[in-house]
């Protein structure tokens, strides 16, 4: 189990002991994303993520790179819709190394405006590269279709437009709001001592924060039933559908992840055998569910022939239907039996361990209990699937993104129409 530690300036510290390996992972989480920013501002935890390794006071972007190489550290970044986080894996020698050049890049860095402007045209072209992209194109349509204008509504990365917007002082001034020592995660996990990860985080974190700033308040955001489309010119068809989930404290959001599994999660689920073995529409179909701090979300994707989306998304909407009314508790076993494996598998690496502990306490405050999240799969029955199915698999709730290069048909109409059984 992990040992959370709040620190005298408000950050909090999460630490894995972990005998059994010689590496040390260090995630520095911050509890904001694309969902904390308004219209304008959309893109800038992603670009401020860019930007934290492209120079500080001591160190160049090129010096970042290569002392990190040296010493043999990966070192990355990503951002989220609720968090962004900086993390370094490690052998466990150069966990002090590794903490200084995270604090570094954290408290120091400069944005110098000539390296923003050339990362602008870095995340520009990842942009682009998005937007070249089927899948990207449907999930983002997707959120629309979900959240419509709101911030959860649109694209991580951003637009165009609002990159070349960004300037170094509208960087800092958002950090000034959201980088503050209370909505800061520093989780470490592999071979460190207690002691030694409590004196690092705060000599090279905790310390060097000068304010405690509360965390940013998420605003609340319905999910509407919405329908997008975009004409692409691909070979295929790319349906995703969408329903309201449930959040990550909440007790229905297990027995969801269990139902998605049970409908999408494998070569043996419903979705699969049903839609690519049996009736050959699709190569690619799946199901999952999320949950954030607010509230989650089921999705369902499929991408097959022009010519075979209707029957494709009829199949979808039978099976799905069907799903809280008669999961087997064969099928449920073997859900639980996957989940707990990925559960038990995440624990033995310290990358996973840090990462999980790191996103559990952003999303709930609390900490990663590997057996108590063992023991919640366990408990789940039948009807606890049930309830959360029926809760969030309500047809008329459903958001439908729709992909293809005739996109003239309303898909959500046909998804919504074709939920008898089959």
């Amino acid at each position: 189990m992990d040992k959370i530690v709040k620190l005298p300036n408000g950050s909090t510290l999460i630490i894995n002991e972990m005998e059994s390996t010689r590496s040390v992972a260090i995630g520095i989480y911050v509890g904001c994303g694309a969902d904390y920013e308004s219209e304008k501002q959309s893109g800038i935890s992603h670009f401020i993520e860019h930007m934290l390794f492209k120079g500080t006071s001591k160190r160049s972007a090129f010096d970042i790179a290569r002392e990190a190489e040296s010493l043999g550290v990966q070192m990355n970044a990503f951002t989220a819709r609720q968090m962004t986080s900086f993390y370094t894996v490690s052998t466990y020698e150069h966990a002090e190394e590794c903490m200084e050049i995270l604090s570094d890049i954290f408290f120091d860095s400069v944005f110098a405006p000539e390296e923003a402007e050339r990362e602008k045209g870095v995340v520009i072209e990842e942009i682009h590269r998005s937007l070249d992209d089927p899948d990207d194109v449907c999930f983002d349509g997707l959120s629309v279709a979900a959240y419509g204008n709101t911030s959860k509504g649109r694209p991580i990365l951003g637009t165009a437009e609002n990159v070349r917007s960004f300037k170094p002082e509208d960087l800092r001034e958002y950090m000034k709001i959201h980088y503050g020592a209370a909505n800061t995660v520093i989780s470490v996990a592999g071979k460190i001592e207690y002691a030694r990860a409590l004196d690092l985080a705060v000599k090279y974190f905790d310390s060097r924060f000068d304010n405690k700033s509360e965390c940013a308040l998420l605003e609340k955001t319905e999910q509407v039933n919405g329908y997008h489309s975009a004409q692409k010119q691909i070979e295929q068809a790319i349906v995703a559908v969408a329903f309201p989930g449930f959040a990550y404290s909440d007790k229905r959001a297990v027995p969801l992840r269990l139902a998605a599994n049970i409908l999408g999660g494998g070569m043996s689920s419903r979705l699969f055998q049903t839609v690519r073995e049996r009736q050959g529409l699709a190569y690619d179909v799946y199901s999952l569910a999320s949950a954030a701090k607010d509230d989650g979300i089921f999705e369902i994707y499929v991408g097959t022939n022009p010519e075979s989306v209707s029957a494709a998304v009829a199949t979808i909407a039978a099976e799905t239907a069907r799903l809280g009314v008669s999961v087997t508790e064969e099928e449920l076993k073997k859900a639980k039996e996957q989940l707990k494996t990925g559960t038990v598998l995440g624990a033995e690496s310290a990358t996973a361990l840090m990462r999980a502990s790191g996103r559990a306490y952003v999303l709930s405050g609390k900490g990663y209990d590997v057996d108590e999240a063992l023991a919640e799969i366990s408990s789940v029955t039948a009807s606890d699937v049930a309830e959360a199915v029926n809760e969030s698999l309500v047809f008329d709730r459903a958001a439908v993104s729709f992909v293809a290069k005739d996109v003239s048909a309303n898909i959500r109409e046909l998804f919504v129409n074709s939920r008898e059984e089959l």
